[in-house]
């Protein structure tokens, strides 16, 4: 399956809206909440000026889409990684992993947040040298694991 990585626009922001509702409809309807589910327009508009933003594309569609924020020291967080159902499962997460670890060669550490009963992602996760170390209560029905790694 051929993927392309790119830097997102602002005229981007609509489709990624959709990309994230379509990833995160079933945590928004597990956990009654879920902050990449419930983005307006507007906070997509943001997360595209304030962070960087790739959209994930396959046969001139986007996808999928990731969203990275460089802290200090060089430590980045990794606040979303998103694919449409219909293409997870096809090896996308770790070509995206990757492609993100490669366009921040400065990054000294790696981190993100993960919901504690989304087994299939931590295992990925560790499987791509992320490990737990820590976890915290999101809300009353909401607790987020975190990950680290090393680079």
């Amino acid at each position: 399956m051929d993927i392309l990585f790119k830097k997102a626009d602002i005229e981007d922001a609509q489709r990624l809206l959709e990309v994230q509702k379509m990833s995160f409809y079933d945590d928004y309807i597990q956990y009654g909440e879920c902050p990449g589910y419930e983005h307006s327009l507007e906070d997509m508009e943001n997360i595209i000026k304030t962070a960087t933003a790739y959209k994930i594309i396959h046969n001139n569609v986007i996808i999928g889409d990731i969203v990275v924020r460089k802290r200090e020291n060089n430590n980045y967080y990794l606040g979303g990684i998103c694919i449409i159902p219909e293409y997870q499962n096809f090896g996308i997460g770790k070509k995206a992993i990757i492609y993100i670890e490669q366009d921040n060669p400065d990054a000294a550490c790696w981190e993100l947040e993960t919901p504690f009963d989304r087994y299939r992602n931590h295992h990925f996760y560790e499987k791509m040298g992320y490990k737990k170390i820590g976890e915290y209560r999101h809300s009353d029905k909401l607790v987020l694991f975190k990950f680290k790694k090393i680079v």
